[in-house]
């Protein structure tokens, strides 16, 4: 029986992976997300992975530049 992804328990295990690991990197994030694919749907959902992964890059990325104006003003 092929199991399809839920996209709406998908990101919600995303925010949570994300909570639970807030010094998370893409790399680690990006095989949790493989996980979360079953290999059968891999290539069909792969599309999701890396909209994911760019999503945290953005989060990472605003993080960093948040971090460095706070110690400008410090």
């Amino acid at each position: 029986m092929l199991r399809m992804v839920d996209l709406n328990t998908f990101k919600k295990q995303v925010k949570s992976w994300i909570r639970d690991n807030p010094d998370g990197t893409l790399g680690d994030l990006r095989d949790y997300c493989e996980d979360l694919i079953p290999a059968s749907q891999f290539t069909a959902y792969s599309w999701l992975i890396e909209q994911t992964v760019g999503w945290y890059k953005h989060i990472l990325d605003h993080r960093e530049i948040t971090e460095e104006q706070l110690e400008v003003v410090d």
